[in-house]
């Protein structure tokens, strides 16, 4: 159809008009658009266009704006058709007709009594549901109201009608769209052939039926219940006696039951339906969302549906994506005007400044910086990839507070974890920090990130930076995949002192040599709590409070940039404010609860040390457990020959003997950095509430791009199919995936002699394959002249075998020759 011959109606309605002056403007309420075909335009086909969008009651009236007019002398009341068709004239050349909605008498209906105001609301329902009625407007010359013909050009003429238009019945029922579960009849009168098509799919997905639609073309449609032998059809067609689509004909009996297999539960039924939890939790599980569609359409449905309605929720959800790059200055003033004193910068790309390209946005509020003031010296660093459609990461440097929680400073987007990104983080972070001395006395810890290490040795190298054992356990673990070395990797990283670290790196060579030696690749000082400087209080060895706070913002992470940065800020606002008044009801004790958990699991192992006191402040204390070692604890100086207690700052088993024994109060022994006090002082300074953004402050920078695709690190997914639940593998034999296997050397599990220390000719085949592949690359030049050289001595051996064989001929000819000569004397 030509889209000249459909007219576009923008409705504007749940307003009022209110005149200001000399002026009229209607206040309020909302709008939407229609599209009418030009030859079916009527009043009621107005009033049943506006009654998708509202409910229509008799009490109001509807203006038409003519084009270029103000709405003071510019309004036309549409009360008959021959309004609308002027309507129809004014509109042309694919303009949009402005339709004014007013709500008459209603004032008076809210100021009315109770019992007044019910039967009003009883009235107003009936009138919604009616069906048998066409809604034409009913206009009397005794009615108070003021009538403007179509014929006049002002809103303030009057007319001086006589009479009255008269109500017109239709001999058919109209479909009402607002009904619950859809009703058909013989001759009911829908507007378009989808509207019916709409109220069969809604029939269908309600009454838990199949219907399957065995025609479906321009000006009919058939359907037909899915159930074989069922007779339940209907047929619909455009028709000429009411110029309308209308059910021709229909079979209202069902003789099937409710059916499970219903192919009307389409993806976008499902996304339709659930779309409001999808967005709240777009980690819905599958298996979830399959029972929840089970409980509510009665209807069996796969995994890869399932999966592709959540897919259609994030398409939408993210459709707005490269809207919310284009706010990010915006979103960057209003942070600074609502938490003045915070660092909130945006990055664009430099290579891409003509095209102000997005690169980075960095978040560091004023009052984690305060907070942050009476924390340790310890930051964890970390990086996570975003969830959605949105591609990126984001970097974080997380804190501890006194009850070893984690404490959120700083986070920033970043295309991806590179030097250059890394970098500009950690510059970032020590101006804020106020880090000095190139980083003395602080402790960082990461996850081996290559990038990360070298913004430290540029921006910190004095600073001690842990890696991560976790991490180092699960590079170690490729190659020794014995669980029983897991325990005895874990008891190196966590020795407290150097002569337990190497006896315990011995006890490991007992079982695999090769592995106590590749363990020692990445320094100690790096991860194992032995070789830690003293006075830093953490005696931590992995980094998992970054891995908490990953996890805590997963949600957060399908989300475009400014609606992720925005739920972080919610959840670091609302943790702020729980912890404060957490700690408001830590009064049995001054040590923070944590600190103290862990202090019971030391207390608990002073059983097995025997103290011997000199009298004042040296103390031997013998462990009577395991190797039966003895350790000196001097309680005036805080110190332990195991290192524990200097290192966390708090006492270790042997210090709180020697404790016990001098009658002394642990709690002197704690260093302050653990108290409630001190957590108290890290959550004083809160968040300040953000503005929506419909009054955000409007940046004068151009408006940023969304980055286009970038290539992240590490191997593509894979997107293989996954089976579905029960489904037969593939093949007749099993998979030997999960099964573990056993060296015929050694006799341990989790390798073969293949891979067998105690196999001489382990690594041989490996090694000969890299030399074989391993060739460098010849610069193009040296390349050129290789294949010159080749070339040219190709040419030379052409033409030596053409040579050689040329000679040989001529011998072969000359033997020839001599041969019939030979003959021929013979026979003479």
């Amino acid at each position: 159809m030509d889209p000249c011959d459909k007219l576009h109606v923008r409705f504007h309605f749940g307003g009022q008009f209110v005149r200001i002056g000399p002026t009229l403007d209607y206040v309020g309420g909302d709008e939407a658009s229609s599209e009418i075909e030009r030859d079916r335009l009527s009043l009621p086909e107005i009033k049943g266009f506006l009654g998708d969008h509202i409910p229509v009651k008799e009490s109001m009236k509807i203006h038409f704006l003519m084009p270029g007019k103000k709405l003071v002398d510019g309004l036309l009341f549409l009360c008959d058709d021959a309004g609308c068709m002027k309507m129809s004239e004014y509109i042309t050349d694919g303009g949009v007709a402005e339709v004014y909605v007013e709500y008459f008498g209603e004032q008076d209906d809210q100021s009315a009594s109770d019992s007044g105001s019910d039967f009003e609301n009883e009235m107003d329902n009936d009138l919604e549901g009616e069906t048998d009625v066409e809604p034409d407007a009913v206009i009397t010359a005794d009615d108070d109201v003021q009538i403007i013909s179509v014929d006049s050009s002002s809103y303030d003429e009057e007319s001086d009608h006589e009479g009255e238009f008269v109500r017109r019945k239709t001999k058919f029922p109209r479909y009402n769209p607002k009904v619950d579960i859809p009703l058909f009849c013989l001759g009911m009168v829908f507007r378009s052939k989808e509207q019916m098509r709409k109220a069969l799919i809604k029939y269908g997905l309600l009454t838990f039926r199949s219907i399957n639609f065995m025609k479906s073309e321009e000006g009919r449609i058939r359907a037909k219940c899915g159930w074989p032998g069922c007779p339940w059809t209907i047929y619909g067609a455009y028709s000429s006696r009411c110029s309308r689509f209308q059910v021709i004909t229909y079979e209202d009996q069902h003789e099937c039951a409710p059916n499970r297999d219903n192919h009307l539960v389409t993806a976008k039924v499902i996304a339709r339906r659930y779309e409001h939890i999808l967005r709240a939790n777009p980690t819905w599980k599958i298996d979830s969302i399959k029972a929840t569609v089970l409980k509510d359409f009665f209807a069996d449905v796969s995994t890869s549906k399932c999966k592709a309605a959540k897919k259609i929720v994030s398409e939408k959800l993210l459709a707005g994506l490269k809207d919310e790059y284009t706010k990010v200055f915006d979103y960057q003033l209003e942070l600074l005007r609502s938490n003045p004193g915070s660092t909130i910068l945006v990055g664009l790309n430099p290579e891409y400044m003509d095209q102000n390209i997005f690169q980075s946005f960095y978040v560091c509020f004023n009052a984690m910086k305060k907070g942050f003031k009476a924390c340790r010296r310890v930051i964890g660093l970390d990086g996570c990839f975003f969830k959605g459609a949105c591609q990126g990461e984001l970097l974080c440097a997380i804190g501890r507070d006194a009850n070893n929680q984690m404490y959120p400073v700083a986070w920033a987007v970043v295309e991806k974890e590179t030097s250059e990104s890394w970098e500009w983080f950690v510059g970032l972070l020590i101006k804020d920090l106020d880090i000095n001395d190139q980083g003395e006395g602080w402790v960082f810890i990461s996850d081996q990130q290559k990038g990360l290490i070298n913004a430290m040795q540029n921006y910190v190298p004095k600073a001690q930076h842990r890696m991560c054992a976790r991490h180092i356990y699960a590079n170690w673990k490729k190659k020794f995949r014995e669980h029983a070395l897991q325990k005895k990797f874990w008891a190196i990283a966590k020795a407290a002192n150097r002569e337990d670290f190497m006896y315990r790196k011995a006890k490991l060579a007992q079982d695999t040599p090769e592995g106590a030696r590749d363990i020692m690749r990445t320094e100690p000082k790096h991860w194992a709590r032995a070789f830690f400087p003293v006075g830093s209080l953490c005696d931590s060895v992995d980094n998992n409070l970054c891995e908490s706070f990953n996890n805590a913002i997963v949600e957060a992470r399908f989300y475009p940039i400014i609606s992720m940065l925005e739920k972080i800020r919610h959840k670091m606002t609302l943790r702020v404010q729980e912890n404060r008044s957490k700690s408001e009801k830590w009064t049995s004790s001054d040590i923070c609860p944590n600190i103290f958990k862990k202090l019971k699991v030391a207390i608990k192992m002073t059983q097995f040390c025997d103290v011997l006191w000199n009298g004042k402040e040296g103390f031997e204390v013998k462990h009577v457990s395991g190797r039966g070692r003895s350790y000196t604890v001097n309680l005036d100086k805080w110190t332990c020959s195991c290192g524990y207690f200097q290192l966390a700052g708090m006492p270790c088993c042997h210090a709180i003997s020697a404790i016990y024994k001098s009658g002394r109060n642990i709690a002197d022994f704690i260093h302050k950095c653990y108290s409630v006090e001190q957590f108290k002082k890290i959550y004083e300074h809160c968040l300040e509430p953000v503005e929506g953004q419909e009054r955000w402050p409007i940046s004068d920078k151009p408006r940023p791009q969304a980055p286009g695709y970038v290539s992240m690190p590490g191997r593509p997914r894979n997107n293989d199919r996954k089976r579905e639940e029960g489904e037969a593998p593939k093949g007749k034999k099993m998979s030997k995936h999960g099964t573990k296997i056993t060296c015929s050397m050694c006799g341990h599990k989790g390798h073969n002699k293949t891979g067998c220390h105690k196999n001489p000719e382990k690594g041989k085949k490996k090694n000969a394959f890299l030399k074989k592949t391993g060739r460098k690359m010849k610069s193009s030049k040296q390349a050129n002249t290789d294949a010159q050289i080749r070339s040219s001595q190709q040419a030379k051996s052409i033409g030596e075998v053409q040579a050689q064989a040329g000679s040989n001929g001529g011998k072969r000819k000359a033997t020839k020759k001599q041969n019939v000569q030979s003959k021929k004397k013979s026979k003479m």
